[in-house]
């Protein structure tokens, strides 16, 4: 703001009226407490494929081998391009468990026709509140690569009228270089800028691997990236199988004004419920009263992902509902808004 944008001669009425017109801006004005509850599709991706995706945690790879690789005859296949019977399949299964938004893989949505998406969501009554995508942004060759599919996902997020745009960009490959951090930094923010250019903002999710050494990487992404442009998806589980203490950071992230979304699952001595029922080990109830104390309006993504070691005593869609009525309890708000 230029210095002599109110002259000595202003008047103090003058100076409380352009002050209030400011804070009644959508730019300046406060938020208010408006998280979105969003369900994840990862399940449908578990259960379509052959054999079933379980999710695994990986061990730390300074400190342990990396897992021999499968035989490609037990490698899932499938799950991601879904059939028609698929799609209505999960469709029907989540207007069933009460919710109206969805996360999306770019991935399963891309090969089809928007046409045939946007009829699906009408069909069903549903919207997708965001794409999710995944890649490296280091080396600059593999960045490039990114970028472009990014954009290519974004541009069908517009056409969703997506508020968000979620991008995971990181692997599991123990710290990264000088080098390696500020490459994909700089990826960041150029996908940040697509991003805000399309009326979106990008949240950038995490899994395990940028949360270990105390989560260096990923603070590293919060430190040295535009805050304008790039905002966090805090994944909680994840933070916690490697073990670091996911609250400080969902406190830090958010006391800067980086926190975007947050995906959440329950789980007890790290291994998945099959549904949200009781929080598990991670108290959940702090995270919604720290949500509301900084008037959270983004998204929290309830996930369900099964590792083998999961009891499970209920369908799917019987789970999805259980954990929407969960959501709606703990964070004090409808999965319909």
């Amino acid at each position: 703001m230029k210095e002599n944008l109110f002259s000595v001669r202003s008047t103090r009425r003058q100076f409380v009226a352009g002050t209030l017109a400011l804070a009644g801006s959508p730019l300046y004005g406060q938020k208010k407490y408006a998280p979105r509850i969003v369900c994840n599709t990862f399940y449908w991706v578990q259960s379509f494929s052959t054999p079933f995706r379980y999710t695994s945690s990986q061990p730390d790879p300074l400190k342990s081998p990396p897992p021999g690789r499968q035989s490609a005859q037990a490698e899932p296949k499938g799950g991601i391009v879904w059939t028609d019977e698929q799609w209505h399949k999960a469709f029907s299964d989540v207007l069933y468990a009460g919710y109206r938004r969805m996360e999306m893989l770019a991935l399963t949505v891309m090969p089809r026709p928007l046409e045939y998406v946007q009829g699906l969501l009408k069909q069903y009554g549903l919207v997708v509140d965001h794409l999710w995508l995944s890649g490296p942004l280091f080396p600059a060759a593999a960045a490039e690569e990114t970028i472009a599919s990014s954009i290519e996902a974004l541009e069908r997020a517009v056409a969703l009228k997506c508020p968000d745009f979620f991008f995971d960009p990181f692997g599991d490959r123990g710290p990264l270089s000088d080098d390696g951090a500020r490459l994909q930094n700089r990826g960041l923010d150029r996908i940040g800028r697509e991003t805000k250019d399309r009326g979106m903002k990008l949240c950038v999710h995490n899994h395990e691997g940028p949360m270990r050494y105390g989560a260096k990487e990923w603070r590293g992404v919060v430190s040295n990236t535009d805050p304008d442009l790039v905002f966090m998806c805090l994944d909680l589980d994840w933070c916690l199988h490697a073990g670091t203490d996911p609250l400080p950071l969902l406190y830090w992230c958010g006391d800067k004004g980086r926190l975007g979304a947050i995906h959440m699952r329950t789980q007890h001595h790290l291994i998945p419920d099959q549904t949200m029922e009781d929080g598990g080990d991670i108290d959940f109830h702090k995270v919604a009263a720290y949500l509301r104390k900084i008037q959270f309006d983004g998204s929290v993504v309830e996930e369900i992902a099964w590792m083998k070691e999961t009891k499970v005593t209920r369908s799917g869609r019987e789970n999805k509902k259980v954990a929407r009525e969960w959501c709606e309890k703990l964070f004090g708000v409808s999965a319909k808004a």
